[in-house]
């Protein structure tokens, strides 16, 4: 188990040096990718350079990246905090994973009492994406991942351990069931650049943990890490938790609901369900159609299609679930644009939905306003 404790911070000529090479880094990759995309828009695919040239601009974007983590670390210090819901903030960035081809089932435990905390959402964001990133890169070959959040009291020895004054935190914990890190590995992986001498780590080069931990800490937070080979790892972001009279009491950015005027297919087989979406989808300037079960939805679909701009699939349904639904509808419109909403967890059924071309999945229950971008989201595909 490795605790990690605050550093100083970089020096300005650091940042500033940092921020230069990394500007001039980039212009430099963007006018090579500029000319050997020229030389690919002029070649065919069968032509023996094709694939140089393509292997080319793979390593451009990969230079590109590590571009943009130095441009991140030239700006550590520039921090645009507000009142946030992790909560929130972790179902947006799980829901933004691709997962298609990689047999990875992911399980999702949200605590059910919003969990507040000041920070710069974009940075958080950024750390739960690295780490995310680095869990599924330790299942080549598949696995589970799970992603938990809760609140927790820090105290005495514990605290001391961390590096933390006593109190209360919120725990965001990313696991995985991959290849796992032996101590020697476990000890350096936030090292910059650093990697294993074996190549069953290539998830850890590069700079993306170094820059997790550095926002981590200068949230006033750590990141936790226990890891054994063969087992899979588990990351632990801590963060301090807000401590205010209301909980809800989010800034309105956080709370703008964004509208539509398409019509959609409500498909699901709990009525109660149906109810309240129905009325949400009013709510949000949707026309709405609501469906009992798959075959109701393609009845209606096969008559309707023409006005049905988007379905919202429920997975578990009696005889038809929405993974056969999905693949009957895909038969009358192979572009059909479909929303999955299921549970905490992202099975094989819902992954062959989503290799199979369904738009986006939504995971039960949803605000409202989360409901309503993710609507715009897969509507504006």
């Amino acid at each position: 188990m490795e605790h990690i404790k605050l550093k100083d911070e970089a020096p300005d000529v650091v940042e500033v040096l940092a921020s230069g090479i990394a500007h001039d880094f980039n212009n430099l990759l963007a006018a090579i990718k500029g000319r050997a995309s020229l030389m690919m828009n002029s070649i065919k695919p069968s032509d023996p350079l094709y694939q140089h040239i393509k292997e080319i601009i793979l390593c451009i974007d990969k230079g590109s990246e590590i571009a943009n983590q130095l441009l991140g670390f030239a700006k550590t210090d520039e921090y645009y905090p507000t009142t946030i819901d992790v909560n929130r903030l972790v179902r947006r960035a799980v829901e933004s994973l691709d997962l298609k081809g990689k047999h990875v089932v992911l399980d999702v435990d949200l605590e059910e009492k919003p969990l507040i905390v000041d920070a710069d959402a974009e940075k958080i964001n950024q750390v739960l994406l690295c780490i995310i990133k680095n869990a599924l890169q330790a299942m080549p070959r598949g696995g589970n991942l799970t992603v938990v959040t809760e609140s927790a009291a820090i105290l005495n020895g514990t605290a001391q351990a961390y590096g933390l004054d006593n109190g209360y935190f919120v725990k965001i914990t990313i696991s995985d069931t991959g290849i796992g890190m032996d101590k020697e590995v476990l000890e350096k992986i936030f090292t910059p650049f650093y990697s294993a001498d074996h190549e069953l780590h290539p998830e850890r080069k590069g700079l993306g943990l170094t820059f997790a931990r550095e926002i981590v800490q200068n949230h006033g937070g750590v990141i936790d890490v226990y890891s054994t080979p063969n087992n899979g790892s588990s990351f632990s972001i801590i963060l301090p938790l807000k401590q205010t009279t209301n909980n809800l009491d989010i800034p309105a950015e956080e709370e703008k609901l964004v509208m539509g005027n398409e019509s959609v297919l409500l498909v699901d087989d709990e009525e109660r369900i149906l109810t309240v979406g129905r009325e949400i989808c009013k709510a949000l300037g949707y026309s709405v159609i609501t469906a009992s079960s798959g075959k109701e939805a393609l009845d209606i679909y096969k008559n309707q299609s023409n006005h049905i701009n988007l379905v919202v699939l429920d997975m578990i349904m009696p005889e038809m679930n929405g993974l056969e639904t999905f693949l009957a509808l895909k038969k009358y419109n192979p572009d059909i644009k479909v929303l999955l909403s299921t549970g905490y967890s992202i099975d094989e059924k819902a992954q062959e939905m989503l290799k199979n071309g369904c738009k986006g999945y939504i995971l039960k229950p949803y605000s409202v306003i989360d409901f309503s971008h993710k609507l715009r989201e897969v509507l504006e595909i």
